[in-house]
């Protein structure tokens, strides 16, 4: 007679940082990920869309809370805060690549639990988010924080690996103790290497390695303490990646627009015109007038900065740029394609997204789309080229934290020139499908295709036999 695990389910949750879906799937299929393989077979593999923007922090929200990363206080890797709440920031402004990472589990709101605040006792290691990890944050210490700084800053990658071997190990002597109902481990390697070799590199390939090396070990010690039956292990991603080869440098150009520009690392500027605030690289926000404690609605910007949107939309690194109107309506532009809005309406259904073309077809979606529910609007999207675009900008333009305008970089292209520790030859951030993009492992046959990561906590939820009562943007793909 099987034994029932339902009540004592475990998940491991492990997060591949930076490794596109196909990249993982030739390692599966090439035999260079084998464990990773075998869970395949039990469950399902495929893409699913990340968040916009498409970058490490924000992006690990929606696995770990369910939400959409701006509607929890994290609308990029780097922001501007004109409430002018942040602690220990005079510049009112945060950067995630750097000290500020340890604000990321007070940076986000406190109005939904966490998975690992859901499933106790957990566990975390090297993850941007760890809030309620009752047995330890490994990685995220301040001595964990000083072996890792100088080879990050200084781009040295083998050494970073080495760092993250190491907290590798140290996660999983703990795992074993504590036999965690939900844990969370970041593999964050083959994002660096992506960024230096590209995502298609061996040195990507064999960080992928070390990810199925950890799901081997933590399969081998919940077999030897007798709990392996009661063990899932899921994979994902927070963004893909994609070659770039051409870097515009957005701070200089904003100065020579005769602008005062407010921008990492340089944040000494007194009385600036313009926060900008670039992420991944391939994206930013642009907060105009960030004196300013709250922020206007577009209609009541003066036409100055409207001059400046259409000489920032000629040049050839821009492909988007999303102008909130109004809480509910973004307007999208595109130089060739034109002009839409994007609608959000709160129905007694629930939510439901409009695109209206107003001049072309800016997402080309071929025309008119009319009050599609969340999982409609993810269908309609999902082979374009902006998979997932209505709800991600929808959400992402109408947040307190976020720009007045949002920037999406053209293929090929990101939007910051200088201050990397390493010159990147491949870039995420953008809304564009191969940035979007991201793998997802279950254990688990699936009920119904999953959509987002943002899936990923309810269906978890539904393994783990856990009722939470939180409105999640994702939608459990166990039910």
């Amino acid at each position: 007679m099987s034994h029932d695990t339902t009540i004592d389910r475990r998940l491991l949750l492990v997060i591949a940082d930076g490794v596109r879906p196909d990249v993982l799937e030739d390692a599966m299929n090439a035999g260079r990920a084998p464990t990773l393989a075998a869970l395949r077979e039990r469950g399902s593999y495929g893409p699913v869309t990340s968040s916009f923007p498409s970058v490490t922090g924000p992006a690990y929200v929606p696995f770990l809370m369910g939400q959409h990363p701006a509607r929890m206080g994290l609308p990029g890797l780097r922001w501007y805060d004109r409430a002018r709440s942040l602690r220990w920031s005079p510049a009112q402004a945060r950067s995630y690549a750097g000290i500020d990472i340890w604000h990321v589990d007070h940076d986000v709101s406190r109005e939904v639990p966490t998975l690992l605040e859901y499933a106790q006792p957990s566990l975390s290691a090297m993850s941007m988010l760890a809030r309620g990890a009752t047995h330890g944050r490994i990685g995220r210490s301040i001595g964990w924080m000083l072996r890792a700084a100088p080879s990050h800053f200084r781009g040295n990658l083998l050494g970073w690996r080495d760092v993250e071997r190491k907290a590798t190990a140290a996660f999983l002597r703990q795992f074993g103790r504590v036999r965690p109902r939900a844990s969370i481990l970041a593999i964050t390697s083959p994002d660096k290497f992506a960024h230096k070799f590209g995502p298609y590199s061996e040195p990507v390939r064999a960080a992928i390695a070390d990810v199925d090396a950890a799901v081997a070990q933590a399969r081998a010690i919940a077999a030897r303490g007798g709990w392996l039956e009661s063990l899932h292990v899921w994979v994902t991603g927070d963004h893909g990646h994609a070659p770039v080869t051409q870097h515009d440098d957005l701070h200089r150009w904003l100065e020579s627009e005769g602008l005062k520009v407010l921008a990492h690392p340089r944040l000494n500027v007194k009385n600036p015109d313009v926060a900008l605030m670039v992420g991944g690289n391939a994206m930013a926000h642009l907060y105009f007038q960030p004196a300013e404690r709250t922020r206007r609605w577009w209609t009541t910007h003066s036409a100055q900065w409207e001059r400046l949107l259409t000489r920032l939309l000629e040049r050839p690194s821009i492909d988007l740029l999303a102008v909130g109107q109004s809480l509910r309506v973004v307007e999208v532009r595109h130089q060739q394609r034109g002009v839409a809005e994007v609608e959000r309406h709160d129905t007694a259904r629930g939510v439901r997204w409009s695109y209206r073309p107003l001049e072309g077809d800016p997402l080309g979606l071929g025309g008119p789309l009319h009050h599609l529910d969340a999982c409609t609007a993810w269908e309609v999207t999902s082979d374009s080229a902006y998979p997932d675009s209505l709800v991600q900008l929808s959400w992402l333009a109408s947040a307190p934290r976020s720009g007045d305008v949002l920037v999406s970089a053209t293929d090929g292209w990101d939007l910051r020139a200088r201050f990397e520790p390493v010159p990147h030859v491949s870039t995420h951030g953008a809304l564009l499908r191969d940035q979007m993009l991201v793998p997802l492992l279950i254990d688990v046959p699936a009920v119904r295709t999953p959509q987002r990561t943002a899936d990923i906590v309810p269906s978890a939820l539904d393994l783990l036999s856990i009722t939470a009562e939180t409105q999640f943007d994702g939608r459990s793909f166990l039910r």
